[in-house]
């Protein structure tokens, strides 16, 4: 769906809202989809994978995010969004963030994965289709790499997708230094020291105030785009 959702993105603003964005895919066949059905359909993936409600929290932050990019850093912004959302996304990455620089992920493994994970939840057929378009997720956010075997390579995130990360952290309940432990910050791909460079760089910009003393860490996010949220520990 990264191809829809930069389309779609692309074409709208920030301010945009659900009613709009959804009379963009259906009405004004923004997508160029051939059949209402298949423009419906669209519609339907774009909001399960993405909310596309700027009302919701999550979307309004990946809005901003994307708003703010280089064009070779939204998918992963995309990816860290849809892992959100999608509990096959969050399975795979299980297995895919843990293969070392240069292993192959295999279609077995994480077959096999799935259907342990959605137990007699899905057919042989589905689960070959799932694994399939995960590995083209990973393939598309840049941790995986090739089109027959694909290994394992490092994504390349920078400080807007850091602070997205940490953010999304912070609605799953974390805080402080268990911001950087999250699913999502894992995801990056990241170094310690890269870690650092963004966030220090994402302070000056004034996108989060950032604080360490004591032990003791604390991070405040821009009011303008995070409505206050403030998280320490």
């Amino acid at each position: 769906m990264f191809k829809e959702i930069s389309i779609l993105l692309n074409a709208t603003d920030t301010e945009t809202s659900f009613d709009e964005l959804k009379h963009r895919v259906q009405e004004d066949n923004l997508l160029q989809k051939s059949s209402t059905y298949g423009r419906k359909k669209s519609f339907s993936l774009l909001k399960k994978t993405y909310g596309l409600d700027p009302r919701i929290s999550l979307f309004r932050a990946f809005r901003w995010a994307w708003s703010l990019s280089e064009e070779d850093e939204r998918p992963v912004l995309a990816l860290l969004c849809a892992l959100c959302r999608d509990a096959s996304l969050r399975v795979s990455a299980s297995y895919i963030l843990e293969l070392p620089p240069g292993a192959i992920a295999e279609k077995k493994t994480l077959s096999s994965l799935l259907e342990e994970a959605f137990q007699n939840g899905y057919s042989p057929v589905v689960i070959r289709v799932m694994t399939r378009e995960l590995l083209s997720s990973w393939t598309q956010s840049g941790h995986l790499h090739g089109s027959v075997n694909k290994k394992r390579t490092k994504a390349s995130p920078n400080a807007v997708s850091t602070v997205f990360a940490l953010y999304i952290g912070h609605l799953s309940g974390l805080q402080g230094r268990t911001l950087f432990d999250s699913l999502w910050v894992h995801a990056l791909d990241a170094t310690e020291r890269e870690l650092k460079d963004s966030v220090h760089l994402a302070s000056k910009k004034g996108w989060i105030k950032y604080r360490e003393s004591g032990g003791m860490m604390e991070i405040t996010f821009s009011p303008e785009i995070f409505a206050g949220v403030t998280t320490s520990e």
